[in-house]
């Protein structure tokens, strides 16, 4: 099974603090792992998840560094961002009125054929338009 990911489910790896369902993204993991599902994300993943960790006040230089190594090593397939990809994420933004950056997401469920999980809330507002977006703990 092909699932694309979002930062609001990659920070759960990272950050405990006010979060919930962290065991549920732990799962995902391990799944991936056990070649029971494939993780997809966008090459945009890395940098949410590495600008939200820059603005924690706990977070160090050394604990950006141990976060991009261990985000690698996940072996998750990266998509890297194409014509094709920002046109569609460009239309759903504009019907939809979500941030360019959110609507990618949706574009490369879309484009992979993939189940798409998050935990934002303005996303999961859209469901009823996108059959494919669930949130992790209805997965």
């Amino acid at each position: 099974m092909k699932i694309v990911l979002d930062a609001s489910i990659g920070m759960k790896w990272f950050k405990y603090e006010n979060e919930s369902n962290i065991d549920l993204a732990n799962k995902l993991l391990q799944q991936q792992f056990q070649n029971e599902i494939e993780i997809i994300v966008p090459d945009l993943f890395f940098f949410e998840i590495i600008n939200t960790l820059l603005n924690e006040k706990y977070i160090n230089v050394n604990d950006l560094y141990s976060a991009s190594e261990s985000l690698h090593l996940m072996n998750m397939k990266v998509i890297s961002t194409n014509k094709k990809i920002i046109d569609t994420s460009i239309s759903i933004a504009d019907k939809t009125k979500l941030t360019f950056y959110d609507s990618l997401y949706i574009s490369v469920a879309i484009s992979e054929q993939a189940l798409f999980l998050t935990e934002d809330k303005e996303i999961l507002k859209h469901i009823n338009n996108f059959s494919f977006i669930k949130s992790l703990d209805k997965f």
